[in-house]
């Protein structure tokens, strides 16, 4: 918590977790962003290519921890970087259109 150096915090959570690991806590990330929104778990598990499973066992944490329930800077964050997500996916999704385009 008294780090702000992102690529430190970056080689430590590599050094804590595997890549599988890694990926499965972004999608965890990913689902409390989506829910905060209101998505629907459908939509969260095909927008994250992900087992409803996964989607219900975030959303019954989402709902039932009591860290969701305060009000807390975190929360902050996460709206904040699902809308940076969202733009970056959108412009992924017309980059690969113009290169299906061009081939």
């Amino acid at each position: 918590t008294e780090t702000n150096n992102s690529k430190n915090m970056e080689l430590f959570l590599k050094a804590l977790f595997t890549n599988k690991e890694l990926k499965e806590l972004e999608n965890r990330l990913k689902i409390f962003q989506m829910l905060l929104k209101g998505r629907k778990q459908r939509e969260i598990s095909e927008d994250l290519n992900v087992g409803i499973a996964t989607v219900t066992r975030g959303s019954y944490a989402f709902e039932n921890e009591d860290f969701f329930k305060i009000n807390s800077n975190i929360l902050d964050i996460l709206r904040a970087n699902y809308k940076k997500w969202l733009i970056k996916k959108k412009n992924q999704k017309k980059l690969k259109s113009v290169v299906n385009l061009s081939i």
